[in-house]
């Protein structure tokens, strides 16, 4: 048995991880690395088209964001996910999908190049049609967590990670156990239990988004209790909070956290509005509400209190947006990193007003605007504007990923382990903290292992 790394490898995207035996094949992820350029899993498109089984972990598009560039090479895998996770990567990859058509035609000015039409001459192999991701959604088989897969090469069951709803780790019983970890968090938070633990496994492959010493994360009460106290501030000097979000995951749990003490009382009264597609998010997010935690269901089931159609929340009612412009509020939009988006039209009408704050609750990958602006730049360029940036900001991180300590954790609490792939990272302390009691690799890309 061997593993090849496609992608994921000393860096935080395109996670592709290949597991063969002769004959036998398991592709765990199959994500994109988004940019100024995408980036794609290092695979040929002849390999592609032997892959019998691709398990996905959760619906970020850096997991999962590949099958439809798959389908589109004539590859016919069986995709295995679990329900939360095939509802809200459908979503997603439609969103990809109009990008990538956004894309073509600003860079083609208008001549027929859109990847739905029939021209084969397009110019590049990457592009993909809405057939694919109808494809993929459609082919799509959903396990529970826990049931093992049937009718797939290997053997293999998915476990709750935390990092998402739906997201999943992946175990397969072969070799005395191999888990691949996909994105964890050992956390509970508002909606989701913590990162299943106790497994058993010779061999793990783990993601270190998190992987330095320093990247110790506060508690989720901390961290929400500062979000609080800077919005109350915020709000009580006339001024909007803008709170950039991924519309997966981190949108639904900033949502939560806000109507919660805003209940309670400790959050002072206000409009909270929902754009992209955070909102589209949250009706899966309700209508799975099954896979969430129990205080959740409990809150579902056993009162009129659900938490996910709140009166506090709201969609603007007008393309303009005046009435989110008209007097203070909190504003949850996409993008998280600011490379498009709602978020840059909020920029652009309240970003000159220094009652104003942009909040970042997650992380700002090197390059992105995001990160730029956390650096202390304040001149950004939106379309053909230069703004001049004099909004407060400030970051409190809320993250769904396990920080350095928990990672560690999560480690040493997987039963027999001798073998550590550590990837989804782009620097790792984690060979150091942990080299003494397992081997401990950090694989480059397309490098192939032996299991």
């Amino acid at each position: 048995m061997r593993l090849t790394f496609y992608g994921g490898a000393g860096e935080v995207g395109r996670s592709c991880v290949l597991l063969e035996d002769n004959n036998k094949n398991l592709m765990m992820d199959a994500g994109i690395k988004l940019g100024e350029k995408t980036e794609y899993p290092l695979i040929g498109d002849m390999e592609l088209r032997r892959i019998h089984d691709i398990a996905i972990t959760h619906a970020h598009l850096d997991h999962c964001g590949y099958l439809p560039h798959v389908y589109s090479k004539d590859a016919k895998p069986r995709i295995w996910l679990t329900k939360p996770t095939r509802d809200l990567m459908g979503i997603l990859l439609s969103d990809y999908h109009r990008i990538q058509n956004d894309k073509i035609s600003r860079n083609f000015s208008g001549r027929e190049e859109s990847p739905d039409s029939p021209r084969k001459d397009r110019g590049t192999q990457r592009l993909f049609g809405i057939k694919d991701v109808n494809a993929v959604m459609q082919d799509a088989r959903i396990l529970e967590p826990g049931e093992e897969a049937k009718g797939s090469d290997f053997r293999f069951t998915l476990h709750q990670t935390g990092h998402i709803m739906g997201s999943a780790m992946i175990r397969v019983p072969d070799a005395g156990g191999i888990i691949y970890s996909g994105d964890i968090c050992m956390r509970k938070t508002r909606i989701l239990d913590g990162c299943e633990q106790g497994l058993s496994a010779r061999t793990l492959i783990m993601e270190s988004t998190y992987g330095k010493k320093e990247d110790i994360i506060p508690s989720y009460k901390e961290s929400a209790m500062k979000l609080i106290t800077t919005v109350n501030k915020t709000l009580d000097a006339g001024g909007h909070v803008i709170i950039p979000s991924f519309a997966v995951g981190r949108g639904q749990e900033i949502l939560m956290i806000l109507d919660d003490y805003m209940r309670s009382g400790a959050l002072a009264q206000s409009r909270i509005y929902i754009e992209g597609m955070i909102g589209k998010a949250t009706r899966i997010y309700r209508h799975n509400a099954y896979y969430a935690n129990d205080d959740i269901k409990r809150r579902i089931l056993m009162s009129e209190d659900d938490p996910f159609k709140s009166s506090a929340f709201h969609t603007p009612t007008s393309k303009n947006r005046e009435d989110v412009l008209r007097e203070p509020c909190i504003i949850v939009t996409t993008s998280g990193m600011l490379s498009g988006g709602p978020v840059l039209f909020y920029l652009e009408k309240l970003g000159t007003d220094p009652r104003n704050k942009l909040v970042f609750v997650g992380f700002q990958a090197p390059g992105t605007r995001g990160a730029k602006i956390l650096a202390g730049e304040r001149k950004i360029q939106i379309k053909d504007k230069e703004i001049e940036l004099k909004l407060q900001v400030e970051q409190i991180k809320i993250s769904g990923h396990a920080d350095f300590n928990e990672l560690v954790q999560f480690v040493k609490g997987v039963k027999g382990l001798k073998r550590v792939f550590v990837i989804h990272g782009e620097e790792t302390d984690l060979p150091e903290a942990l080299g003494n009691q397992y081997e401990v690799i950090v694989p480059k890309l397309l490098e192939t292992y032996g299991v």
